[in-house]
């Protein structure tokens, strides 16, 4: 598989960059949340039952994941009256899911 990412360099972590990383690396490995980040970077921001509608999931269900998601500071949630409307916090995340995405398709 070609990649376009730089070869030979060296990453070298302290053990807490090493946790927090593993932490990162644990919350993108579910599905659901790649799915919540993905339809967050195509709106401002969303309040949970218009994720949860997009998604076909229960707001339970989304409200988790994005719970997940606020705790490592990548979406960030604004309550507005009764409503709570989540949004991108960290624009890492999205670069994050790019590469990702650059690194299966070959692009």
């Amino acid at each position: 598989m070609a990649s376009a990412c730089t070869k030979n360099n060296t990453v070298e972590f302290t053990e807490d960059e090493l946790d927090q990383v593993v932490s990162i690396f644990k919350a993108l490995a579910d599905a659901t949340r790649l799915r919540v980040l993905s339809i967050l970077t195509k709106e401002e921001q969303l309040c949970v039952s218009d994720i949860a509608h997009a998604l076909d999931m229960s707001i339970s269900r989304v409200s988790h994941h994005l719970g997940i998601l606020n705790n490592l500071g990548f979406v960030k949630a604004k309550h507005e009256g009764k409503q709570v409307y989540h949004r991108i916090h960290d624009p890492c995340i999205i670069d994050i899911m790019k590469r990702s995405k650059e690194h299966v398709s070959g692009t």
